[in-house]
C-alpha cells in the first residue's frame, strides 16, 4: 500500500495521551526506533521495522477508531522470499484492560476484512492475507501483568473446546520497566518515552526541560526539533495542565537567543490551534454520544412503548460511548425495563 494513497489525517482522537502517541511512537517517523529499542524480540527478528507505514482506516468511521484502535502500521516480513504483509494493530494504555486482546481482535478482524473485500478475486482462493501483531504500550501507574493471551479470558474454558476458541498472544511494552536517565533509543525517543513516563507519575510539568533537552540532543534538524518540541510541549498542556510561561520557561531553558524565543513563538501558536481541533473533537465526539443515545431510546420505545424518565435521565448523563454502545445491544435484547435499568445501576 503506497504512503501517498492513504489519508487519515481528518482522524483527531479526544484523549490528549492517544493523541500524542498516534503523532509519536504510533507514527512511522519514530515507530521504528521505538520498537527495535522497547519492542519485544520477535519484531526486530522477524518483522521489518525500517520500512513501517501508516495502514489504510477508511473501513472505520471516526467513532469506532476513537473506539477501538490507536493505529495500525504496516510493513512486510523480514523474510524477503515470502514478501508476506504485516499489520501492527497498535494500542496505547494508561491502566490495565482486560478486554484490550478484544479491542485489538475487532480492529484486526475489520483489517482483514477490509482487505479481503478490496482484493480483485476473494472467493478464488488467491487472496493472500496481511500477518496481524497486536501490540500494547502501558504507561500507567498499576501493576499488569507482562503476558496477554486471549483465552485467558476465559476462566472456565474446557479443554476439549480449546482448539475451537481464537488464540494470540499480545505484545506486550511495559514503560513501568524502564528508568529516568536510562531510556535506550535515539534522542527523540528518549523524549517520548520521559514525556509518557512523567505525564503518569505527575512529574511532567518540572522536568519539561530536561524532557526537551533529549530533543536538543537530538542533532542539528532544525525541522525535527521545531516539530518535537510542538508535539511534547502540547501534550504537557494537554495531559498536565501546563500554562503557557511554563512551556516557554522551559523551552527558553534549553534552546538558548533567538531560536528560543522563535520556538516558543512557534509552539504558543500550535497550541491555540491544537486547542482549536481538540475542542471540534469533542464537539464530534458528543454528537456521537447523541446518536448512541437516541439508538438506545428508539430500541426501549419500539419493545416497551414508553422509557421511565429515571433512565431518560441516566442516559442522558452518560458520557463514554464505549459503555452506550454496550447498552445499545442490551436495549435490543433485554427482555423487559428491569433489565435495562439494573444495567444502568
Amino acid at each position: 500500500m503506497e504512503q501517498s494513497k492513504i489519508d487519515n489525517s481528518l482522524w483527531r482522537p479526544t484523549n490528549p495521551h492517544d493523541r500524542f502517541c498516534r503523532r509519536t511512537v504510533f507514527h512511522p517517523l519514530y515507530a521504528s526506533d521505538f520498537l527495535q529499542s522497547y519492542g519485544d524480540s520477535v519484531l526486530i527478528e522477524c518483522v521489518d521495522l525500517d520500512h513501517l507505514q501508516e495502514a489504510p482506516t477508511t473501513h472505520l468511521s471516526d467513532e469506532l477508531k476513537e473506539l477501538i484502535m490507536d493505529a495500525s502500521l504496516t510493513t512486510r516480513l523480514l523474510d524477503t522470499q515470502s514478501m508476506s504483509e504485516v499489520i501492527l494493530h497498535l494500542e496505547h494504555k494508561s491502566r490495565p484492560s482486560k478486554t484490550v486482546a478484544i479491542q485489538l481482535l475487532a480492529e484486526a478482524a475489520m483489517s482483514l476484512s477490509f482487505r479481503w473485500m478490496l482484493s480483485n478475486r476473494p472467493e478464488s482462493g488467491a487472496f493472500k492475507p496481511p500477518i496481524p501483531l497486536m501490540v500494547v504500550v502501558y504507561n500507567g501507574n498499576e501493576d499488569w501483568e507482562g503476558e496477554i493471551w486471549f483465552q485467558d479470558m476465559y476462566q472456565d474454558l474446557p479443554e476439549k473446546l480449546r482448539q475451537y476458541v481464537p488464540q494470540f498472544r499480545i505484545i506486550f511494552i511495559n514503560l513501568r520497566r524502564f528508568k529516568y536517565g536510562q531510556l535506550p533509543g535515539r534522542p527523540e525517543t528518549q523524549a517520548i518515552v520521559e514525556s509518557l513516563m512523567r505525564a503518569t507519575d505527575g512529574t511532567f510539568i518540572e522536568q519539561l526541560s530536561g524532557v526537551l533537552q533529549h530533543v536538543a540532543d537530538a542533532g542539528p534538524n532544525e525541522h525535527l526539533r521545531l516539530d518535537m518540541t510542538r508535539t511534547i510541549s502540547s501534550y504537557c498542556t494537554w495531559a498536565a495542565h501546563a500554562t503557557a510561561e511554563q512551556i516557554n520557561r522551559a523551552i527558553t531553558t534549553v534552546f538558548k537567543g533567538q531560536e528560543g524565543i522563535n520556538m516558543a513563538e512557534a509552539v504558543q501558536k500550535s497550541i491555540i490551534q491544537e486547542g482549536i481541533e481538540i475542542g471540534e473533537a469533542i464537539s464530534e465526539a458528543r454528537w456521537g454520544l447523541k446518536y448512541r443515545i437516541q439508538d438506545i431510546q428508539t430500541f426501549l420505545r419500539a419493545k416497551f412503548q414508553y422509557i421511565p424518565e429515571e433512565i431518560v435521565t441516566e442516559l442522558n448523563n452518560r458520557t463514554d460511548v464505549t459503555a452506550l454502545e454496550s447498552l445499545v445491544i442490551l436495549a435490543a435484547q433485554c427482555a423487559t425495563l428491569d433489565e435495562f435499568a439494573n444495567a444502568l445501576k
